[in-house]
């Protein structure tokens, strides 16, 4: 699926795809990407037995970097408009909605690592879904490996429009002006210019 491809690509976590509008990255790129995407901030952890979504704190991320703090700030504030546009009967979502989730690993001095995780359910109190791009430190960290995290553990979001290219993606937004073409250009072409549709608002 063009959504999981390009989710890989832009979470640059592990193996990286192919973008569907160019050939496979160079190492140079995949190495570039790896640098933006590997270390979005320190996070308040969310304990695993927490209350329900809604009694919960939001994700606190901090980054060093001020376009990175609004885009978390931005895709919190509309992500509640995502979910509702999105979530379909019997708890699932669309397959063209992907979040981007802190979740809980083991790794020395790595308490959380971001995923990007699509084909999401709800499930009891919060969501499950399946990693769209490679982990680099959770325990099972295989593609299309189950994930289950809680609504404050949410980052960001994607949604495919109708013409194939992305709403969301702030944090990918956020990143644009630090890469060089061709892959800057590569992947504004994937993004629709304003990332929350007219309709959501």
């Amino acid at each position: 699926m063009l959504i999981r491809r390009v989710i890989a690509v832009l979470c640059a976590l592990g193996a990286v795809a192919t973008l569907a509008v160019s050939e496979p990255l160079t190492e140079e790129e995949e190495a570039l990407l790896a640098r933006i995407y590997d270390t979005p901030g320190p996070v308040n952890i969310i304990p695993p037995d927490a209350l329900p979504p809604g009694l919960l704190p939001t994700l606190h991320v901090r980054s060093s970097h001020p376009a990175m703090n609004r885009a978390f700030t931005q895709a919190r504030a509309s992500l509640p408009a995502a979910l509702a546009a999105t979530e379909k009967r019997h708890g699932w979502f669309s397959p063209s909605l992907a979040l981007y989730v802190a979740v809980f690993v083991n790794a020395p001095g790595q308490p959380i690592e971001f995923v990007w995780v699509d084909t999401i359910r709800r499930d009891g109190k919060g969501y499950r879904g399946k990693l769209a791009g490679q982990a680099r430190f959770l325990k099972d960290n295989r593609l299309r490996a189950p994930v289950r995290f809680l609504n404050p553990q949410i980052a960001d979001w994607a949604v495919q429009a109708e013409d194939g290219r992305y709403y969301g993606y702030f944090t990918t937004r956020a990143r644009l002006p630090d890469l060089d073409d061709p892959l800057a250009s590569a992947l504004r072409a994937l993004l629709v210019g304003n990332p929350v549709p007219a309709l959501w608002k």
